[in-house]
């Protein structure tokens, strides 16, 4: 093992538990036309619990034997037994909803939704919000000045607005004050010995009674259209998704207890913004070749547009990476920015270190930061936001192309214009940090006073400032590109010979899965996730996209 060196004493341990969840539904529907006007109403009502229960487990070291059949709990040896347990009660959810949907002549359309959601995570205070939404569509193609227009099938103009709360990112516990304690961090030596020291309680949670339904309002426009006897469709739709009340966790005074979990509070404002086209096309090239071609893209701004008054930057959400942090969530700026110093290339000789701004460890092979603000100095105001991991652009296209009984379609899609951070590079060029990279090929091509024109720093054994210490942009990569997500092809037997057999349908296909992925990204794969909303784009050796063959067997009798 690779840390086996940790391992010399052999555990056990039994646990149980149950967990128990309801959901509790009820609609009433009706629908009725009265000339030209069609009505649709349903209200209803739900209650749902997530889970609760309760648990219990117990462990300890150097059972008499590795044999399961003659182990258990009691005969493991005192000084190592330990027993846990512990309950929950879940998340509570009560809604009321309703909705009424109008048509008049099938050429206006609208829809009124309205819900009452309450949450166990808020307080009494705010434990309900009131969302509502509206939608409102126009068909032209039914009006009589298009009477003419042939080549229109369908178009319709539509609009929409409305609003969502969110709780799922509140701790239950939220809204209390809570306090607990263990030996270790909330002990009292009453006795003054050692020995008899006592637990004692400390702060564990400061409560937010007050902590309301995070609310994202969302307005749409577009527009659908069939074209040319169905041949051609077009959808297009500009959207706006503003959310307000945005629930973070702030920081909090060390005076209110280094151990005390700060609480979620409504603080600031999300912008996101986009356009959204779908175009698909089929026809028939002749009497058996047949065809369908659908492209979609859609292009994305995010902006984090206010905090707290006073904070203009998540300081809650700084994640580390071997002691790198290359996330800034700052105001006017999209979600999980990466943050550092500007790389200007590799110090090339002593006459470049020395004609530089000053900077800690500068010394030939290593990083030459940029002097954004020009004082003669590198320090952290010389910081810059160096690209994020939000596409400018998404898209793809699928293509299917039948002859005769042969079938065949491709998926192609791209994301283009978004950022890597390429945390990787940490293990596979920089010797001074993690002495494995001495296998790595990358290295190679360090840094030598042979090799000055390098982007790899030299091969050393000091880390410090000017090496691998710092967040700066020879993480930062492209991570446009263009992968073959699908390709199948298949073949259906005719129907004249499937009746000799009695079935209905024989369909043989085969298909394969990222066929093949063209990018400038160094790393292992370019569709990098990440663990959360703030803190994403990040490669730490992701495991790659794997591809993929299936072969399959269709039948119907």
């Amino acid at each position: 093992y690779e840390n086996s060196e940790n391992n010399s004493a052999f555990g056990y341990g039994e646990g149980s538990g149950f967990n128990f969840g309801w959901t509790f539904t009820n609609t009433v529907a009706w629908k009725e036309t009265f000339g030209k006007h069609a009505f649709d109403v349903i209200i209803g009502q739900e209650a749902l619990n997530t889970g609760s229960g309760r648990f219990m487990n117990a462990n300890g070291q150097n059972p008499f034997s590795t044999d399961i059949d003659f182990i258990n709990i009691s005969n493991l040896p005192v000084s190592t037994r330990q027993v846990n347990s512990g309950l929950y009660r879940g998340v509570n959810f009560s809604s009321y909803f309703g909705r009424v949907n109008y048509t008049y002549n099938d050429k206006y359309l609208f829809s009124g939704v309205v819900r009452r959601d309450g949450s166990s995570r808020f307080g009494s205070n705010n434990r309900y919000g009131v969302f509502p939404a509206f939608s409102a569509a126009w068909r032209l193609s039914s009006e009589g000045f298009l009477s003419g227009a042939t080549w229109v099938d369908d178009l319709k103009i539509r609009g929409g607005w409305g609003q969502m709360g969110n709780s799922n990112n509140v701790d239950p516990n939220n809204q209390f004050s809570l306090f607990g304690g263990n030996i270790g961090a909330s002990s009292y030596d009453i006795t003054g010995s050692n020995s008899s020291a006592l637990i004692g309680f400390r702060r564990t949670r400061i409560g937010n009674p007050n902590a309301q339904w995070e609310t994202a309002e969302t307005t749409n426009i577009g527009f659908d259209g069939t074209f040319f006897n169905g041949r051609l469709d077009v959808i297009f739709d500009w959207w706006k998704k503003d959310t307000k009340d945005l629930l973070f966790t702030v920081p909090i005074p060390l005076t209110a207890g280094s151990n005390a979990a700060p609480p979620s509070v409504n603080i600031g404002q999300m912008l996101n913004r986009g356009l959204d086209l779908l175009v698909s096309t089929r026809g028939n090239l002749s009497s058996d070749f047949t065809y369908e071609l659908t492209a979609t893209g859609s292009v994305l701004k995010n902006e984090i547009v206010s905090l707290a008054p006073g904070l203009n930057i998540i300081t809650s959400v700084n994640p580390a990476y071997r002691g790198i942090r290359p996330i800034r969530n700052s105001v006017g700026q999209p979600l999980s920015t990466f943050f550092g110093y500007n790389t200007l290339g590799l110090f090339r000789n002593a006459e470049d270190v020395s004609s530089h701004a000053t900077q800690d460890g500068a010394a030939p092979g290593r990083f030459k930061f940029e002097d954004v603000n020009g004082d003669g100095v590198i320090t952290p105001d010389d910081r810059i936001n160096l690209g994020n991991p939000i596409p400018d652009f998404t898209g793809g296209v699928n293509f299917t192309v039948g002859y005769k009984g042969f079938d065949l379609s491709a998926y192609l899609y791209t994301s283009i214009g978004n950022e890597v951070w390429n945390q990787s590079k940490w293990f596979t060029d920089f010797f001074q940090t993690f002495e494995g990279a001495a296998i790595s090929e990358r290295l190679k091509g360090a840094w030598t006073p042979e090799n000055l024109d390098a982007t790899i720093p030299v091969v050393e054994k000091t880390s410090n400032f000017s090496t691998s210490n710092v967040a700066n942009s020879f993480y930062v990569e492209d991570g446009s590109y263009l992968r073959l997500q699908n390709v199948t092809l298949g073949y259906t037997l005719p129907a004249t010979l499937l009746e000799r057999w009695r079935l209905e349908r024989l369909r043989v296909f085969a298909s394969a899965n990222n066929l093949f992925t063209l990018t400038g990204y160094e790393g292992l794969d370019p569709a990098v996730g990440g663990d959360a909303d703030t803190a994403f784009g990040v490669d730490v050796g992701n495991y790659p996209v794997t591809r993929g063959y299936t072969f399959g067997l269709n039948l119907s009798f």
